[in-house]
């Protein structure tokens, strides 16, 4: 008898925590009651940034944090996320964006790619970057046009790429074109990279354009030069 009534004096206390504990989680001051997002770029995440801001209300006990990071990390355009709770009511993101390779430019839009040549925003909602623009006519050219890029070590003074016959045009901020290929060499680069350097120093651009299709670099310089 005496077992029994121990067994039902513990149910009877487990209960009491059980619906307790219930309640209080289920109190009001741990409601939601503000999401902070970090992120270098929140224009490019505007809706998603909405879709967490939904969240507002919701009891912060209740949120299962591993199936919203799944969720996100589904998002072409976040590479990495975690979230925080301040109790009793703030969830906090830190988002980790793609980061941003090249403008491309295909069929009246200009959009974002990243490294991979994944296209994953316009460029009118984002902000704006130091980044080559690629002028294709099919998707399949943007991992060439990037293989090309990888191999130059201006990248920054990169403004425009695009394809002619045979050939691949790689412009430069002061006008440089350099002609080349998808199997050009890096130390072809090299050679270029002094030439741009010494072309850049100087008041007035020198040099034309620099074709490295062939075995002998081919320079062509401005008139009057």
């Amino acid at each position: 008898m005496k077992k029994i009534l121990q067994t039902v004096f513990i149910g009877i206390i487990c209960w009491y925590i059980y619906t307790e504990y219930g309640d209080f989680k289920k109190a009001s001051l741990f409601d939601v009651n503000e999401v902070k997002i970090n992120v270098k770029n929140l224009e490019l995440i505007n809706d998603l940034a909405k879709s967490i801001e939904n969240l507002k209300g919701k009891n912060i006990l209740s949120i299962d944090k591993k199936k919203i990071k799944d969720k996100i990390l589904k998002d072409i355009r976040v590479k990495d996320v975690m979230i925080r709770t301040r109790m009793p009511d703030i969830l906090i993101f830190d988002i980790n964006e793609v980061e941003p390779f090249s403008y491309i430019e295909y069929k009246g839009e200009i959009y974002i790619s990243d490294e991979l040549g994944r296209i994953y925003g316009y460029m009118k909602e984002s902000k704006r970057y130091n980044m080559p623009l690629f002028q294709i006519d099919h998707a399949n050219e943007i991992k060439k046009f990037i293989k090309i890029i990888e191999k130059i070590s201006f990248k920054d003074e990169i403004s425009q790429v695009y394809k002619i016959d045979n050939g691949i045009v790689v412009t430069t901020n002061i006008g440089l074109k350099i002609i080349t290929n998808v199997d050009i060499n890096r130390k072809k680069y090299e050679v270029v990279k002094k030439l741009y350097d010494k072309v850049n120093i100087q008041s007035k651009r020198q040099i034309e354009y620099i074709d490295l299709r062939f075995e002998d670099y081919i320079i062509k310089r401005v008139e009057g030069d």
